[in-house]
């Protein structure tokens, strides 16, 4: 019997493993699919690689200001499509390889449990295997949703999935079902690599997230639109039909849009049909579980995608730990969102942590704001990439940060400097006083305290 069964290699089963090694659990992983699940294989690498080609891409017109003299060919999703899959290979290479050196079996199969301490294998040739664990956690995912009648077929209509993971070659056109976070970076990167792009987002703005503020949708519509990204807002698809191998497509507002491919980027459903116990689901699907991530049955685990916790792969790591930690200790850890940085990789990067101004407001917050642009940020100025800004959001009393968006270069990385600070407790006085290195792109964030620690220049 195994101490533990892992259902999944995703990032919360690969977080999963990576615990139970270093514990020196004994442990098996089953697994569908490719090893790294969809995070590596068919969702956020793959789409960071396309993004830092197409950032790279929209630089190179910039390196004549350095005095380089560069000639370029046209740019190529096809070329780009081998190489990241090459790079993909390497890293899922990488996993094989280590679970191999610490002899951890990988039954490659669709895995089911059968009994509280019973994982069901069945292979692709119809055989079957059943191995047994003290512990089980479920980490098996989620996969694209549809729409209305909007199914991928493969052909003319593809989720993102198969966007990332099967696409050779870009359509000429493709319309975007969907303006969230993956119908965004999507859209940029088909725009950058030679499509023409256009959106349809049913709410009233691109990035229509209760956590996204409204002024970072403007700043990425406006950025979409100097691309020559289409996007038809408030409107939805009536219907479609395939002429002469293309997509006629009727919005509710009864115009038309010809596509050659449909990209329907409409969220995630969790894939939970995973046993034969009756494991307790929520109206959604999700597997029900208790703060410490047990299920209905009490050595039955779960994280990520299957549980009704924000659908991030960095979520799914930090709860297969959790998990992990609590079937072997003897004193249990809570999970604990309330810290949970995020970014966005698109025609500008984005991230957040904490509350925005909206959200404090709803919560009976009472606040007050610094920002500062990165148009006079020189680290940013030297690099030609000073579009963008920082927004700090305080307590108005105690001025302790609460929440802080970052929209321009490094974004992604910036923000765990502010998250930290809000889980330190920080106040605008103790980011403002912080003696941050010249020139960086990080002491942006006590030139946007001046506001609220000095006073208004203006």
């Amino acid at each position: 019997m195994y101490d533990l069964i892992i259902i999944g290699s995703g990032p919360g089963g690969f977080e999963a493993i990576m615990t139970a090694l270093r514990k020196k659990l004994n442990i098996a992983v089953v697994e569908k699919g490719k090893l790294g699940g969809n995070c590596l294989n068919r969702a956020c690498i793959p789409t960071k690689y396309f993004w830092s080609g197409a950032h790279s891409y929209q630089k190179l017109p910039l390196f004549e200001k350095y005095g380089i003299d560069l000639s370029y060919k046209k740019i190529s999703f096809t070329e780009a499509k081998k190489n990241k899959d090459s790079a993909i290979a390497f890293l899922r290479k990488s996993f094989i390889q280590l679970l191999k050196i610490k002899n951890v079996p990988v039954y490659k199969g669709v895995g089911r449990i059968i009994d509280k301490n019973k994982v069901k294998i069945t292979y692709s040739d119809g055989k079957e295997d059943v191995i047994e664990g003290k512990y089980i956690l479920i980490a098996t995912g989620s996969k694209p949703s549809s729409i209305g009648g909007l199914i991928p077929d493969d052909k003319f209509i593809i989720s993102t999935e198969e966007f990332l993971e099967k696409l050779e070659t870009l359509p000429d056109k493709i319309v975007i079902i969907g303006g969230g976070v993956a119908g965004c970076e999507l859209a940029y990167i088909s725009a950058v690599y030679g499509s023409k792009v256009t959106i349809i987002e049913l709410k009233d703005r691109l990035l229509p997230l209760r956590s996204i503020s409204p002024e970072v949708s403007r700043n990425l519509q406006r950025r979409f639109k100097k691309l020559g990204i289409n996007f038809h807002l408030n409107r939805f698809v009536k219907k479609y039909e395939i002429v002469d191998e293309k997509i006629i497509i009727t919005l509710s507002d009864g115009s038309e849009l010809i596509a050659d491919k449909i990209l329907l980027s409409v969220g995630r459903i969790p894939n939970t049909d995973i046993d034969d116990l009756g494991l307790v689901k929520d109206e959604k699907g999700y597997i029900a579980v208790n703060e410490y991530l047990q299920t209905s049955i009490d050595n039955i685990y779960a994280c990520g995608d299957v549980i009704s916790s924000p659908m991030l792969a960095h979520v799914a790591s930090y709860e297969a730990k959790v998990a992990v930690h609590n079937m072997f200790a003897s004193e249990k850890k809570k999970v604990d969102y309330s810290i949970l940085p995020w970014a966005i990789y698109t025609a500008f990067e984005v991230s957040h942590v904490g509350l925005n101004e909206i959200e404090a407001k709803e919560s009976g917050i009472e606040v007050i704001s610094g920002y500062y642009t990165f148009t006079y940020n020189e680290k940013a100025v030297d690099e030609y990439e000073n579009e963008g800004f920082v927004r700090l959001v305080f307590e108005k009393d105690s001025k302790r940060l609460i929440g802080a968006t970052i929209v321009g270069k490094e974004a992604g990385e910036l923000i765990h400097i502010l998250a930290i600070a809000i889980k330190k407790g920080l106040t605008a006085e103790d980011l403002h006083n912080f003696i941050f290195f010249h020139p960086s792109l990080s002491e942006i964030f006590s030139h946007a305290t001046y506001d609220v620690v000095i006073g208004k220049l203006f």
